[in-house]
């Protein structure tokens, strides 16, 4: 995947101050396994604005519930609408987002340090090794213990370090290897992504779905695909293609019902061809694709969203690793658009929509 230039500048500036810091950070040895049983409140620290990054936390989250089910979890992020998605799970207490150019903004700064440390922790997990705001807030935070896989660029003081074995070769999973630190077997089992849903979600996202298709005088009994079509950088797919799909789609089943998902980026549906649905409530709204009997889009945030609402999903990549970032979940479907026809994609989507 190609960054612009200006995420490039961010990372390499990243990378550096990183580097600098951990210059002068104490080299000392670490413990590397907890007393899970002194375990009561756990901090997770993933201050990241990306909607898929902060879903591939939820095997982790779920596993601690299992095996701790009496701790509870905070977990900060970068991003408020997307914290959202998480913090209704059973285990997990409050989420907390770090405004977007903190440093811009001191009385913003001032009411984030205040919150960030407020409550002490027994543990801080730092998720994401050696970013520089994530070892930043590892800094802000009160825990007894932090802890955090071992990088080059780590510069904070943790009292915790471990190695990362990367146990799976899915994004969405590495997150499983923190359970080491509780001296927890890592599952075996390839689980997936699970935000879980609440019934009364599940309830509005299924009268959403039927509000929307009495309107255009049309029945559940028919099948329904929901298509996203924003996806970040070069692996967007153009909405041209997309217009093709559509064509082909109901070339070959007319009578299948298309919902357009509408987003901040893509505020118009694509055609009149299709229906529109949105919703700023990104758990109602993976209900909704849940609703539905197909997903399809690019690799992008909504994609793990449905993944995570047990939704029936084939993702169509063009660029990025399917075996890293593909979708989880063995009755799910990734494929690599790149050498194939629009028609013989169209095929493969009827295909899963009828599996």
């Amino acid at each position: 995947m190609k960054y612009p230039l200006h995420v490039i500048i961010r990372k390499n500036l990243s990378s550096f101050l990183n580097g600098f810091l951990s210059l002068f950070s104490k080299k000392k040895t670490h413990a590397t396994v907890l007393n899970k049983n002194e375990i009561k409140n756990i901090v997770i620290i993933r201050p990241n604005y990306r909607i898929g990054n902060l879903i591939f936390l939820t095997p982790l989250i779920n596993e601690l519930g299992r095996e701790l089910p009496n701790a509870k979890i905070d977990i900060i992020v970068g991003m408020k609408l997307a914290g959202k998605i998480l913090e209704p799970m059973p285990n997990v207490d409050r989420v907390i987002d770090i405004p977007r150019k903190l440093l811009l903004h001191p009385l913003q700064m001032y009411n984030y340090i205040k919150t960030a440390r407020a409550k002490k922790y027994d543990v801080a997990l730092n998720i994401a090794g050696g970013s520089t705001s994530a070892q930043i807030v590892s800094l802000l935070v009160k825990a007894n213990y932090k802890a955090s896989f071992f990088s080059e660029k780590l510069w904070a003081d943790f009292t915790h370090i471990q190695e990362e074995k990367h146990t799976f070769q899915h994004m969405g999973l590495r997150s499983l290897d923190f359970l080491r630190f509780f001296d927890i077997s890592v599952p075996k089992e390839s689980p997936s992504l699970d935000i879980k849903l609440t019934q009364e979600e599940l309830t509005e996202a299924q009268n959403d779905l039927e509000k929307l298709l009495k309107e255009h005088n049309l029945t559940q009994e028919q099948k329904i695909i929901t298509i996203f079509r924003n996806a970040r950088f070069d692996k967007k797919i153009s909405d041209a293609w997309w217009s093709e799909w559509v064509d082909n789609i109901l070339k070959k089943e007319k009578d299948i019902v298309i919902i357009d998902i509408l987003s901040p980026d893509i505020p118009q549906k694509l055609n009149d061809k299709v229906l529109a649905y949105g919703n700023k409530n990104l758990r109602v709204l993976g209900a909704f694709f849940k609703a539905c009997d197909l997903y399809v889009s690019a690799d992008t945030g909504p994609m793990h969203l449905a993944v995570a609402s047990g939704a029936n999903v084939l993702a169509l990549f063009n660029k990025t690793n399917i075996q890293i970032y593909g979708a989880l979940g063995e009755k799910n479907r990734t494929i690599d658009i790149e050498e194939l026809s629009i028609e013989e994609v169209a095929q493969i989507s009827l295909e899963q929509l009828h599996s």
